[in-house]
């Protein structure tokens, strides 16, 4: 498994597992996300956009943004796995961000796996490889897991884009979000999975 990619399963793990902080400075709840993707929900947990989901069967629920205003049980063509898990088809879901969670503002619609939203990555440069070693840059992020939380900053991946640069992506890059990042890590590329809506 590549440096990136456990990178990415540690953080797939630590989203199923808890959500943003209530102490979260929201960013400007009036600008409308949108997002492509499946939902699923665990017992007792709220449903969630699906950034990373876990390889398991039945799975064991999904990476990704919190999701208020949306009953899965009434999505047509829901999935009821036997561990009591959730899972919709692939839905375009548009809402409010409030730093912790994408607040609906209508009725998911769906939508075709072909539509599923694509996170912009990093261009590394060819040939690079990945240390053993934790770069010191990506040892500060996994650090800073709980001041990341308070300040509404839900981490979905991140790797060393080159040497020098770190990639960071976030549920929502508004610019109080890329601020923080940039005055906390220096040479960072941020992007956000949520995209503006319109």
């Amino acid at each position: 498994m590549s440096g990136r990619s456990a990178v990415l399963v540690v953080l797939a793990g630590i989203v199923a597992c808890g959500s943003v902080a209530h102490g979260a400075a929201p960013p400007s709840p009036q600008v409308l996300y949108t997002v492509t993707s499946m939902v699923m929900q665990k017992p007792g947990e709220a449903p969630r956009a699906c950034y990373a989901t876990p390889l398991p069967y039945p799975p064991i629920g999904c990476g990704g943004p919190d999701l208020n205003g949306i009953d899965l049980r009434s999505i047509p063509g829901v999935t009821s796995y036997q561990n009591g898990v959730l899972a919709t088809p692939v839905l375009r879901l548009v809402g409010t961000w409030d730093g912790r969670a994408l607040r609906l503002t209508g009725a998911p619609t769906p939508a075709a796996m072909s539509e599923v939203t694509q996170a912009a990555q990093c261009a590394q440069k060819p040939g690079a490889t990945s240390s053993p070693d934790t770069p010191a840059p990506m040892q500060k992020v996994i650090d800073d897991e709980a001041l990341l939380k308070s300040h509404g900053v839900m981490l979905l991946e991140f790797y060393m884009c080159n040497e020098n640069t770190l990639f960071l992506l976030v549920a929502v890059a508004d610019p109080t979000t890329v601020a923080f990042l940039t005055k906390r890590y220096g040479s960072v590329q941020v992007s956000g999975w949520l995209q503006p809506a319109g």
